[in-house]
């Protein structure tokens, strides 16, 4: 991460406030698993992007409820979502990525343990939980830091955003820059107790939408006495623009209304001034055809047609001829 990769102090100062007394004891599943990495691989899932009392309240539920971790890796998605319940964050996509990881285990191991890796060396045991299917860097490096003492640091989504709207990291930086900045700035030995103090940072703070960020605004001076007085307070200022805007609205609705009746009016006036043209022309054309039919009845001609006009025309033609 290129520098400047962040504020240290307000990194430190973070640490310090959320630190806790102590560090909490490693989730137990029962007596038969003790030391088995796979219950902090388990709770690691349940806690990533969610608050830790949340993820400790679900992995209690489901060591009540189940036998072992061959139990948890064939239940299906749907009734292990009845045991932690719906609401929980992500339920869906985080319990079948517990069930996805579980079966990836029992496939490479044909069981599901994990105890092999403490032997195996760091090294590996980073190289075994990367290559599993899907798994978010969260979970298999909180795996690494409290099941192999790996000198890495656990970051997902949810604590990014949150520092970066605290102003610890630049707003661009991605979850694997700021985990390696943390890991570089802060001991071995104070590993442990650093991922502990910023979980609960991240649980302290209200949860937004992950990338949202807050825009710092500008900084402006105060004003004095005289300028407060000559100067009209913002609500006094937002009221006026209501006003004239709610007096502009009504003025424009009525001169609407005016400019309606208005034009009614003169469409009203102008077909009442055509109508009587229109009728006396009516009635005259109709007074007029009356008269014509009655004269043609009375001399007995009939009306010529185009036809016989035809007709007679060549008739006489052909008598010239």
């Amino acid at each position: 991460m290129k520098a400047p990769a962040g504020n240290r102090n307000k990194l430190a100062s973070i640490v310090k406030k959320h630190a806790p007394a102590e560090v909490p004891p490693p989730p137990v599943w029962s007596e038969e698993f003790a030391g088995d990495p796979v219950a902090l691989l388990v709770h690691s899932i349940l806690a990533w992007e969610a608050p830790l009392a949340t993820a400790d309240a679900a992995f209690e539920k489901l060591s009540k409820q189940l036998v072992d971790w061959n139990d948890l890796r064939v239940c299906l998605v749907d009734e292990t979502m009845e045991i932690v319940g719906p609401r929980y964050p992500n339920a869906f996509r985080r319990l079948l990525l517990l069930r996805t990881s579980l079966t990836a285990i029992y496939k490479r191991q044909h069981e599901v343990d994990l105890r092999h890796l403490s032997a195996a060396g760091k090294r590996e045991a980073r190289a075994y939980l990367e290559a599993l299917p899907e798994v978010p860097s969260f979970v298999a490096h909180r795996t690494l830091l409290l099941a192999f003492g790996s000198s890495v640091m656990p970051m997902d989504a949810r604590l990014l955003v949150k520092l970066q709207q605290a102003g610890v990291v630049d707003p661009e930086a991605s979850e694997s820059m700021v985990a390696n900045w943390i890991a570089k700035e802060t001991a071995n030995d104070r590993l442990v107790e650093t991922h502990f103090a910023l979980h609960a940072f991240a649980d302290s703070t209200p949860d937004r939408a992950v990338g949202s960020r807050r825009t710092p605004g500008k900084r402006t001076r105060a004003a004095t006495p005289s300028e407060a007085s000559a100067t009209p307070s913002a609500t006094e200022a937002s009221t006026t623009k209501t006003a004239d805007s709610s007096s502009n609205s009504t003025g424009s609705r009525s001169s609407g209304r005016a400019t309606a009746r208005k034009t009614a009016k003169a469409s009203v006036d102008k077909s009442a001034k055509k109508s009587p043209k229109k009728n006396a022309k009516k009635a005259s054309a109709g007074r007029s055809g009356k008269t014509t039919a009655k004269t043609a009845a009375s001399d007995g001609a009939k009306p010529s047609r185009k036809g016989a006009s035809k007709k007679t025309a060549r008739g006489t033609r052909k008598k010239s001829s």
